[in-house]
């Protein structure tokens, strides 16, 4: 199983909308997976597909799985089970798991805009603007891919917090207009 065979299953549920069969089979294969694609990384896909089916609890059970598996994922499991016990009405548990990601001092800009949409989802604009702030200067000199996604939350959350525009926004500004010079740069 390689992670082009999950990509392809999820493709496949996104047509079909049964998440919860896809979260089942998620589950069926970290039971059984020997090489290849890492337990936590299908259990966090489960979770993932048990969110969208609206299962919660279970959600939060295949994350803390992928947790205790320890194994290699593509984004950190902890802020997967923030997003699910907020579903649940568990906020101070969500919130001492953003807690536990900050004490980490993470370098990935990618942690840094997957808390700040969590925390945007939340209502929580100050939160959410401070982790989408420290995320791009991180990615400014790390990451330049990241650096659209995390001007763009930070830039809706300065708009609903009322704040004054800043050097950020220029930074977004000027990033939007390459980009949108870079296909006319082709035809050249």
């Amino acid at each position: 199983m390689t992670e082009d065979d999950l990509d392809d299953l999820e493709f496949e549920t996104l047509r079909t909308g049964d998440h919860a069969a896809a979260a089942t089979r998620f589950v069926e294969l970290a039971d059984t997976v020997s090489g290849g694609v890492s337990r936590a990384s299908l259990l966090l896909r489960a979770g993932e597909q048990w969110q969208h089916a609206g299962d919660h609890d279970r959600a939060a059970e295949a994350y803390r799985g992928a947790l205790d598996d320890g194994g290699q994922t593509y984004g950190d499991p902890r802020i997967y089970l923030a997003g699910a016990l907020f579903e649940l009405d568990r906020a101070d548990e969500a919130r001492a798991l953003i807690d536990q990601v900050r004490a980490d001092a993470p370098k990935d800009p990618e942690i840094f805009r997957a808390v700040a949409e969590l925390l945007h989802e939340q209502g929580d604009l100050v939160g959410a603007h401070d982790w989408s702030t420290e995320g791009a200067d991180i990615a400014r000199s790390t990451d330049p891919d990241a650096l659209e996604g995390l001007l763009r939350i930070r830039y809706r959350c300065r708009l609903d917090l009322g704040r004054p525009e800043d050097e950020y926004d220029a930074l977004l500004d000027d990033l939007l207009k390459r980009t949108d010079e870079a296909p006319d740069q082709q035809f050249r």
